[in-house]
């Protein structure tokens, strides 16, 4: 066991506290189950192994002191009081008596990964006085100030209520320091390496590497993997797309996705069976038809089986606790459109989030085998397709609640590794909405796990990049079933916490990170494509919404800002540009 203690402004233990999206970090960046509680000023970790551990939360974090824009420090949104409602990490911590210092051990983490990442991607190459080394140093400054202040004893600055509480005022603003230093780092890292890998430098450099090292050039136009390098380079710049809801074909949204690299036709088992044996592809192939014939656009269909509510159709609950019969329904789903289709369809997402595990409850091995069915099966009827496994809520604190899931690294690796037909990972990057996973997070974490995907050493499809330009109601999450209890872990129905990013969402909030993030998956050169989550919001029911308020176009068809800034993300990169 292990705790934390915090303070409020005035310098006080808090009284009370809303812990938000919180869970353990264990081995490999794994989730850890363990119950966390507050109370007395303190927040309490009570650990099922001795194993050290990262506490991981939602919390407010203050905005450093606004600075005059430098030459070589991409810009960002000027945020009030504080940076954003972020979900932040500790550093693994060990078992012991005496309380740590929340701030101090959130600030040591960020800074920890700052240095890290400069090493990583070789930035130590920067000028001493660049004003964002300058600024980390003086992260590291007001850390060190932290650390010493806590560790003396007495008093020794007059009218705070005790040392340990100027401590954790000194370690706010080395967070507050390193978390925005830590986003523009991650910015001016993609300023960097876009343009190399728009004009092909980046993938001729591993080809000669790759030739030289194995004595044979790899196949013309394929991901290169260089031994010892661990990351995918797929050639050329990557696709920018749109998934488009087969209820809305308005004439607007027609002649924007007809300016884009390619369409992706969600294939919801809900939308085209909603009565068991009644099908309806009117929807669909009007989307499809328009995009081959018309548009001359490239079509990535899927998920085909996608086990969340929304997905799918309510008669199919009759069977959840039949896993064979489940599974013959979902054989003759997965034939019938990919038979449809697959003269039309050029990459198929053919199954996503079955590791997560929290509507149809699965055992591990029910897992892999449909997700072995979902791919050979697609891969028999289509041969000549792309398959791509999709990963949900790909930070995977749900991991941490339920263990019946499977961790998102591991199931693709898993997958990855079992010699399956798989031709890349779909990765789903959704945040800033009431939902599970979906906690609003900085550009410096989106950056650092994209680096963990990057180590599968496979293409990589961003499937869909989302955040939304409005701030919905938070949610309660479904009460566990008595049946599905796992003592401690199963702890209550946890609030969803959306969170915002450096200023609360909103159209043009969502619009300049929507560029930031193109730029950061863009210069990750494992990454072979990028698709907005939804092309318009949803008109009539949320449940048909990918995310409420998430669309590049609102449901009565007027384009947000967004949409002009995704085009603009795409003719920058056409040009060899970065979109930032």
């Amino acid at each position: 066991m292990f705790s934390f203690a915090v303070f409020d402004d005035a310098g006080v233990p808090r009284s009370s506290m809303e812990l938000r999206g919180e869970h353990l970090i264990g081995n490999d960046e794994m989730p850890a189950a363990g119950a966390i509680s507050f109370s007395g000023g303190l927040i309490r970790v009570t650990k099922e192994t001795t194993d050290a551990a990262g506490l991981s939360l939602v919390i407010d974090v203050p905005a450093p002191a606004p600075t005059p824009p430098s030459p070589g420090v991409p810009p960002l949104p000027n945020p009030g009081a504080i940076l954003g409602k972020l979900a932040l990490r500790t550093c693994f911590l060990p078992k012991r008596d005496e309380p740590y210092l929340l701030s101090i051990e959130l600030a040591r983490h960020r800074i920890m990964l700052v240095l890290n990442k400069l090493e990583e991607w070789g930035m130590f190459d920067l000028a001493p006085d660049h004003p964002l080394l300058v600024q980390l140093d003086a992260a590291r400054r007001k850390f060190s100030e932290a650390i010493v202040a806590d560790r003396a004893q007495g008093s020794i600055v007059p009218g705070q209520p005790s040392q340990r509480a100027w401590a954790d005022k000194l370690a706010w603003e080395a967070l507050s320091l390193a978390l925005d230093c830590s986003e523009r780092i991650a910015l001016l890292h993609a300023q960097r390496e876009v343009p190399q890998r728009l004009a092909g430098k980046t993938y001729d450099d591993a080809k000669a590497r790759y030739t030289k090292l194995i004595g044979d050039p790899p196949s013309a136009g394929a991901a290169v993997v260089v031994p010892g390098a661990g990351t995918a380079v797929v050639q050329g710049a990557p696709q920018l797309g749109v998934a488009v809801n087969p209820a809305q074909f308005a004439e607007p949204l027609q002649k924007y996705v007809a300016g884009l690299d390619f369409v992706t036709m969600p294939i919801r088992w809900s939308d085209l069976e909603p009565v068991e044996g009644k099908l309806s592809f009117a929807a669909t192939d009007r989307w499809i038809e328009w995009a081959i014939r018309t548009a001359k656009l490239p079509v990535v269909a899927g998920p085909i089986i996608d086990l969340r509510p929304q997905c799918l159709p309510e008669w199919a609950y009759i069977w959840e606790n039949d896993y064979e019969t489940l599974r013959d329904m979902m054989i003759e789903h997965i034939t019938q459109v990919v038979t449809r289709y697959r003269r039309t369809v050029t990459r198929w997402t053919v199954c996503s989030g079955l590791h997560v595990n929290s509507n149809v409850k699965l055992s591990y091995e029910q897992i892999m085998d449909l997700t072995k069915v979902c791919v050979l099966l697609t891969k028999k009827i289509h041969p000549q397709a792309k398959i791509a496994v999709e990963v949900q809520e790909p930070w995977g604190e749900y991991f941490a609640y339920d263990r019946k899931s499977l961790p998102p690294t591991f199931y693709a690796e898993s997958v990855l590794n079992s010699g399956l037909a798989v031709d890349s990972v779909g990765v789903r990057l959704q945040m800033g909405a009431a939902a599970s996973g979906q906690s609003s997070r900085d550009l410096m974490a989106l950056s650092a796990l994209m680096d963990r995907y990057a180590a599968m050493e496979r293409p990589v499809h961003v499937t869909a990049l989302g955040a939304p330009s409005g701030i919905a109601a938070a949610s309660a999450a479904p009460a566990k079933k008595d049946d599905d209890d796992d003592g401690p872990l199963m702890l209550k129905a946890r609030e969803q916490v959306a969170g915002f990013w450096r200023v609360p969402w909103s159209d043009a909030v969502q619009a300049t990170w929507l560029t930031d993030a193109i730029a950061i998956l863009a210069s990750k050169s494992c990454v072979q494509s990028i698709c907005w989550q939804d092309l318009a919001d949803a008109p009539l029911s949320p449940r048909l919404a990918e995310m409420m308020m998430g669309g590049l176009f609102t449901a009565n068809g007027t384009p947000k800002a967004s949409a002009g800034q995704f085009t603009l993300c795409r003719s920058a990169m056409k040009e060899g540009k970065s979109p930032v």
